[in-house]
């Protein structure tokens, strides 16, 4: 022992030491820091659309009270009517025309729907020609923050490494982890409703059916009506959706169902395997399924989401 230790020890003293648990409070205050400032810049995105529609909104009364002060005072001063009548006119044309045109360009779901459709087809074709199983297998990767869809080649499969998953053709030295990979087509869905929420996706099943269902109703009009029901302890959660505006049940990695896999397998930091089954006239039903170990603090939790 050194001379330097004896002396701290004869004075009553004892040196720090650094040890596993100030590494874990150091990693745990990281995270809470990242999860702070997540939070914060979604609140601060809200914050900018709500702030450029009050100014359309203003915009807008304000040409109103232009448009109609000036076919006021084109009754009440017949001078300068014509004028007036004019200026009226103008402040009621750009109210309409600010109503109705946003900053924004949107995309009519039929137009979407065509170009989404021969992809899909396109997809299968590949999964078909391959003789690749019906399994879809959404499996997250964290490093990347990203989701692949895994459609194995054999029955018996084997999840394949994370890099291994990048590769659209997943050829491996183990027969049960070949198959094919592709971005889900609801990976945007997921990122875009990432930004437009206030804090970061739920880490337990009940919260990710509410989140799930309320962007697909409300953010994304997707559908007209989506009820979740979740038996954790099963690892399972079935949502019916009504009324589905983009793609159908036999539509490969349709957008909705693959929407709600990513944000369960995101949320969830597990892969998810799903099923769609048409069950009547504009009804399907999207099945998620994942470890059982996995969020199995409640059961039988029912949401409900409509427009």
């Amino acid at each position: 022992m050194s001379q330097d230790t004896d002396d701290h020890r004869a004075n009553g003293t004892e040196e720090p030491m650094v040890g596993a648990d100030s590494t874990t409070q150091e990693a745990s205050d990281l995270n809470e820091t990242v999860a702070r400032l997540r939070r914060e810049n979604a609140q601060l995105r809200q914050r900018y659309e709500s702030l450029r529609q009050t100014q359309y909104r203003r915009t807008i009364v304000a040409l109103v009270v232009l448009g109609v002060s000036g076919l006021v005072g084109a009754a009440a001063f017949p001078p300068v009517r014509e004028t007036l009548v004019v200026l009226g006119a103008i402040g009621l044309f750009g109210a309409v025309v600010t109503r109705y045109l946003s900053p924004e360009q949107f995309i009519p779901v039929g137009v979407g729907s065509a170009v989404f459709e021969p992809l899909a087809k396109n997809h299968d074709a590949v999964v078909d020609e391959l003789g690749l199983q019906d399994t879809r297998v959404y499996v997250p990767d964290a490093s990347r923050e990203t989701v692949r869809l895994f459609v194995p080649e054999s029955s018996e499969y084997s999840l394949p490494e994370s890099d291994a998953l990048q590769d659209t053709f997943v050829i491996a030295a183990d027969d049960t982890e070949r198959g094919v990979a592709f971005t889900p087509s609801g990976a945007g869905l997921a990122a875009e409703f990432e930004r437009q929420l206030d804090g970061l996706f739920g880490d337990d099943p009940q919260t990710l059916a509410r989140q799930s269902t309320d962007a697909l109703v409300e953010l994304f009009e997707l559908v007209e009506s989506a009820t979740a029901e979740v038996d954790a302890d099963d690892g399972r959660m079935t949502v019916r959706l009504t009324d589905c505006r983009f793609g159908s049940a036999t539509t490969f990695d349709t957008p909705v169902a693959s929407f709600i896999a990513v944000v369960v397998a995101r949320g969830l930091g597990t892969p998810v395997t799903v099923e769609t089954t048409h069950e009547e006239k504009n009804t399907f039903a999207v099945t998620c399924r994942w470890d059982s170990s996995v969020g199995a603090d409640e059961s039988d939790d029912v949401h409900e989401k409509s427009n």
